[in-house]
């Protein structure tokens, strides 16, 4: 099983490995105790944490936007799923809800209430 990291510790990886580190410079800086300069998310992995992601790789934990848009992904493929059935179901209410709660809150997620 992968360990989850935040995505601003996936985004530090990322940029540390475009700049040209390699995994063994990531896990020697963070050896030495030395701070992470504009990657400083990393400095929250201790070392054990640090060396099973670079070794195993990492799963990024879904932001709540993720997870709105998983959800109403997974309605709409429900829906979709029992019409295939010939079975005549809507979840159209359960999404307009969706729609209608992240609308109220001002909250605009790509694929859900943004378009």
């Amino acid at each position: 099983m992968k360990l989850t990291i935040t995505k601003e510790q996936a985004d530090a990886l990322l940029h540390l490995y475009s700049t040209g580190w390699s995994k063994s410079d990531v896990l020697e800086h963070h050896a030495t105790g030395e701070w992470f300069e504009h990657c400083d998310s990393l400095n929250d992995l201790d070392m054990l944490m640090i060396a099973d992601v670079l070794i195993n790789g990492y799963e990024v934990e879904a932001t709540p936007e993720g997870q709105v848009r998983e959800y109403y992904a997974e309605l709409q493929e429900k829906e979709r799923a029992a019409q295939s059935r010939g079975v005549t179901f809507s979840l159209e209410c359960e999404r307009e809800g969706v729609i209608n709660t992240l609308n109220l809150l001002g909250i605009k997620i790509e694929g859900v209430n943004a378009r």
